[in-house]
């Protein structure tokens, strides 16, 4: 799956499973998801979990931090480099 899929299936996860009170419609890949409040704390959670399960990967304590989350191309970087492992 490449990356591109992976992106767009990451938006697809965050609409069914987060709460956003913005429009779903300007988040693309390159959108600033922390800054703009779109994943909180337990909405990353609650992701986590979701990617886990979709991807058969797993994210290790130290793959949550910020750098990792901060867009979904980046989010799609980091399932894609699991998957490599």
């Amino acid at each position: 799956m490449s990356t591109d899929r992976i992106a767009e299936r990451i938006k697809q996860l965050m609409v069914e499973n987060l709460t956003y009170s913005g429009s779903w419609n300007e988040v693309d890949e390159e959108y600033p998801l922390l800054a703009k409040h779109v994943i909180d704390s337990l909405g990353m959670l609650k992701l986590v979990s979701v990617i886990e399960e979709e991807f058969d990967v797993e994210i290790d304590d130290d793959d949550v931090v910020p750098a990792n989350w901060k867009t979904i191309r980046d989010i799609a970087a980091l399932v894609e480099s699991k998957r490599a492992e």
